[in-house]
């Protein structure tokens, strides 16, 4: 079968029967084409072949992940996971076939062996993918980068083959952050209280967090599962912060504790002060602040031994590297994303699916939905339809928080109004079925239609939310509030999965995984917050919170107590 293949792919590709896997009209904004890339240039190029099974593997998720199910909490082992994603002999024997064809050999890049990569001129990439590829550059910030707006692959190997990367996706753009600063002389409460107290508000210390949600400051005894804490982008978490942080706000806790490195594409933890960043100082500070006494590690990712590895890269392969251990963390949280239509589909599709082999393992990931609203507000006037919603909070496999904030003199919760907290509709993935119940009925509710500027058949974000504003940190040895980002949301609740996790474990019990399909039958564990609203492309409002879930805060804020009684029952 295999020579058959092989001439079938000899005679196609001397004919010319190439098929367009991929394009894109224009290169994204920020981004001009200065001219051709030089032949000579050495590309490295990475192959996502086809999984011989991934609806099988996300059968299993579901059916691991559903309470009530008979194999719930019968998590994959590493080699079983490995099996639902390897590609078929045929696919690899006909792809490596065709690159030495071209005189080009590759690499597995995966340990079930569903990406290669191959080492090659633009010459030969323009030769082997039908492509042209050209220098585009970003002026802002000024990063010159090879890129084609088109690339095709033999018509016979076309279901072979799912992407090539980079190729149609640029690199992430940096927008402006939300994450603020503001120098505070916060104070600290040393006995939490049954209510949140008065000065709560804006002054979110762990001590008010614990008493607004219920978490306890017991250590978790035995130390029985890892709290995975993400760093990308040369961010750094630095440990004489984290030291002040828990000598102000957690005395209770060893001041010198810090965490353990798990290094990806050749990630470090910079000490240094020009290592130091506000995102990731928050979720570490936060992250031992509040899962106590859980063993956290901090997961750097960083651009490799010759700084090639960008954005999206290192979103493939975090999770592909955990996927490799094994015995991943059972509990990982992300702050990171770039708005959906910044990458090609099958780019995020096939990222998409290595978060449901971590699922599949029985990892909780938990993402935050973003800071901007219902849409990307950095797209040119006019051209912000439709609304858009950050990967990878709009991956099916992930946990997304929104955010919520406390007013002063309020009694509950609300939607926050001091930034846009991302929520919405996924353009490329279709609406899963734990959302089946809940999403139809707010769509009714908000009479949507066909003709709004969402797709109304997505995956809708968030799944919960969490307070996202005026919390004390560190950064560089001094005191200051963080004014508002999801990040401290999701942060919040994932030390929460990581406290009951560790409870779980420590009883034999396994992880609780994947999450959202315990979520989305369980919505009394969580605060509905029924008040506030999130910005669309011009500012006004898009979504408006409603009783039940909705496009704002999903089901609201979580109750540990609940979710504990929960978990007890499982």
């Amino acid at each position: 079968m295999l020579k058959a293949l092989g001439l079938l792919l000899l005679v196609g590709a001397a004919r010319g029967e190439f098929t367009v896997l991929e394009r894109r009209d224009s290169p994204p904004r920020g981004f001009s084409r200065v001219g051709p890339s030089p032949p000579d240039t050495v590309l490295t190029l990475r192959l996502a072949l086809t999984q011989n099974d991934i609806s099988g593997l996300q059968e299993h998720v579901y059916d691991v992940s559903t309470p009530g199910n008979s194999r719930y909490g019968q998590y994959l082992s590493k080699e079983e996971a490995e099996s639902f994603v390897a590609p078929s002999e045929d696919t690899l024997d006909g792809v490596n076939l065709w690159l030495k064809t071209n005189n080009l050999t590759s690499s597995p890049i995966t340990a079930a062996g569903d990406w290669i990569a191959v080492s090659l001129t633009v010459s030969q990439a323009n030769a082997l993918l039908a492509a042209e590829f050209s220098t585009f550059q970003n002026a802002d910030p000024n990063q010159t980068v090879h890129r084609t707006l088109s690339y095709s692959v033999p018509t016979t190997l076309k279901a072979s083959i799912n992407t090539v990367y980079p190729t149609v996706t640029f690199p992430a753009a940096k927008p402006p952050s939300t994450i603020n600063t503001k120098s505070s002389a916060v104070s600290r409460r040393s006995s939490p209280t049954t209510s949140v107290s008065s000065d709560c508000p804006g002054n979110w210390t762990p001590a008010c967090v614990q008493e607004l949600y219920g978490i306890p400051s017991t250590p978790a005894t035995p130390a029985a599962n890892t709290f995975g804490v993400c760093g990308f982008n040369n961010e750094f978490a630095n440990f004489h912060d984290l030291n002040a942080f828990l000598t102000m706000f957690r005395p209770d806790i060893n001041p010198n504790t810090t965490a353990s490195l798990v290094s990806v594409d050749n990630g470090i933890n910079n000490q240094l002060p020009s290592g130091v960043a506000i995102g990731a100082n928050i979720d570490l500070q936060w992250a031992v602040g509040l899962a106590t006494g859980v063993p956290v590690a901090f997961i750097s990712t960083g651009t490799g031994s010759t700084g090639s590895v960008d954005f999206y890269t290192a979103l493939l392969d975090e999770p592909n590297y955990l996927l490799s251990l094994a015995q991943p963390p059972q509990t990982v949280v992300s702050s990171y994303s770039d708005f959906e239509q910044n990458l090609s589909p099958q780019l995020a599709e096939t990222i998409c699916n290595s978060y449901a082999q971590l699922a599949a393992r029985g990892v909780s990931y938990i993402v935050n939905s973003g800071d901007f609203g219902a849409s990307d507000p950095f797209t040119p006037s006019g051209a912000c339809l439709p609304w858009a919603v950050p990967f990878p909070a709009s991956c099916p496999f992930v946990t997304t928080v929104g955010a919520t904030e406390f007013r002063a003199g309020a009694s509950a919760e609300s939607a926050t109004s001091g930034f846009g907290s991302g929520a919405g509709f996924s353009n490329i993935f279709k609406r899963p079925t734990y959302q089946d119940q809940v999403v139809p009925a707010y769509l009714t509710a908000i009479n949507a239609t066909s003709a709004s500027p969402f797709n109304i058949s997505g995956r809708a974000v968030p799944d919960i939310s969490a307070i996202s504003n005026g919390s004390p940190m560190f950064l560089q040895g001094q005191l200051d509030t963080f004014w508002g980002g999801t990040q401290f949301g999701s942060t919040i609740f994932a030390t929460m999965i990581a406290l009951l996790n560790n409870e779980r474990i420590a009883a034999g019990k396994p992880g609780l995984g994947f999450l959202n399909p315990l979520i989305y039958q369980n919505p009394t564990a969580f605060n509905d917050i029924a008040t506030g609203s999130n910005p669309g492309c011009d500012d006004s409002n898009a979504f408006n919170g409603t009783v039940g879930w909705d496009a704002v805060t999903g089901f609201g804020s979580p109750s540990y107590s609940k979710l504990l009684d929960i978990s007890n029952k499982l």
